[in-house]
């Protein structure tokens, strides 16, 4: 009998990488003195997330596989953290992060089935 979920660590592969696309479509018409600040935090916490996704769907050992998925839950925190604070300062509008949340919170959702199918 077949599990209800489809869940391939494929999927999170392909998630994370539009969770960096979708960063640096946020960060690229942001204010001058905010592309080495905030920008920066961004698109290295997505980047992070989607190098640890790749280093966890490939790993062997469960150990080094468990630390890839927390390390990427963890950049996954600083990006709310990050666009909250975007907000927050009017930088961008909440509208337009909508994307860029729901990808994070997919990857955060599927990162913990990750965890728990290996």
């Amino acid at each position: 009998m077949s599990r209800t979920s489809t869940f391939k660590p494929f999927d999170i592969l392909d998630l994370s990488k539009k969770l960096v696309v979708a960063a640096y479509a946020l960060t690229a018409n942001l204010p001058a003195e905010e592309k080495t600040n905030l920008t920066l935090y961004l698109r290295n916490a997505a980047l992070k997330v989607h190098i640890n996704c790749v280093e966890g769907a490939f790993l062997k050992r469960k150990k080094k596989k468990k630390k890839s998925v927390r390390e990427a839950k963890n950049s996954l925190v600083i990006i709310d953290t990050v666009v909250d604070v975007l907000i927050e300062l009017s930088l961008v509008k909440e509208e337009d992060t909508t994307e860029l949340m729901q990808l994070s919170s997919t990857c955060y959702q599927l990162l913990g089935r990750l965890k728990k199918d290996k």
